[in-house]
């Protein structure tokens, strides 16, 4: 299910046309940080006045995305601190191979987008091509394009059998985990590991027995390093899994 989230939207009416287009493409979750929509956000939703009456109504982004399986940030910035995972129609394809999972759409205010934090918390971002010299686009125009790739036909659906968003959250402690107690990490890291390995998972859409995978290989990667294994529950049964030292 595709969930669409406004991180405090400010200008009235984005919230209401965000409504409407929503509605023209059948998709009816949303979801705000902050304020609930005024007045003039009903007006401009045009019959689409229900989605309004049912937006959940979130204090931090955090809150918002708690439940969710997979959660896109779109961003107008372009850089190497802030690399773009996928455009519109590779959004669009990496939804619809898991469908049976919760993914959010984030989208941040119209005046200067997502801190730093709350970029953070998405670890795939979605960038909509435009003129560089004038890239920030309308809020309901950029739901607009990212509902409308989503809804439009396309090549064949391949569904993939991807582990849900608690899964990868407990792979990716268990290996920052295993990576402290081997000693990987320096003083002074130039890398955030905790977000690349979110990003990692999230790109890869690990199915269950590939994230066992992972697990044999950092365990066998501490057992090397300490003399030990790492315990980690097991959530999946392989029967050529081979039992590490433990």
């Amino acid at each position: 299910m595709i969930h669409v989230i406004l991180v405090e939207p400010i200008y009235e009416g984005n919230v209401g046309a965000v409504a409407r287009i929503m509605h023209n493409f059948g998709y009816s979750s949303l979801r705000i940080v902050g304020a609930v929509p005024s007045k003039n956000d009903f007006y401009l939703a045009m019959h689409s006045e229900h989605l309004l009456d049912e937006a959940q109504v979130f204090p931090t982004l955090k809150d918002a995305i708690s439940d969710l399986d997979r959660v896109i940030a779109f961003s107008r910035r372009l850089g190497k601190l802030k690399p773009i995972d996928l455009d519109p129609p590779e959004l669009a394809q990496y939804c619809k191979k898991i469908p049976h999972l919760e993914i959010g759409l984030v989208f941040g205010r119209e005046t200067y987008g997502l801190t730093d934090e709350e970029a953070a918390l998405c670890p795939l971002r979605c960038h909509i091509p435009a003129n560089p010299d004038f890239p920030s686009i309308n809020l309901a125009q950029a739901v607009t394009v990212a509902l409308w790739e989503l809804t439009r036909k396309a090549d064949p659906e391949i569904h993939l059998p991807a582990a849900p968003g608690f899964e990868l959250d407990k792979m990716k402690t268990y290996m920052l985990d295993v990576m402290e107690s081997a000693g990987f990490f320096r003083s002074h890291e130039t890398t955030n590991w905790e977000n690349f390995l979110a990003k990692m998972l999230a790109q890869l859409n690990p199915n269950k027995t590939m994230l066992w995978r992972f697990r044999q290989l950092f365990n066998r990667w501490h057992v090397l390093t300490t003399g030990k294994g790492m315990g980690y529950e097991r959530t999946h049964t392989d029967p050529t899994d081979e039992d590490e030292t433990e």
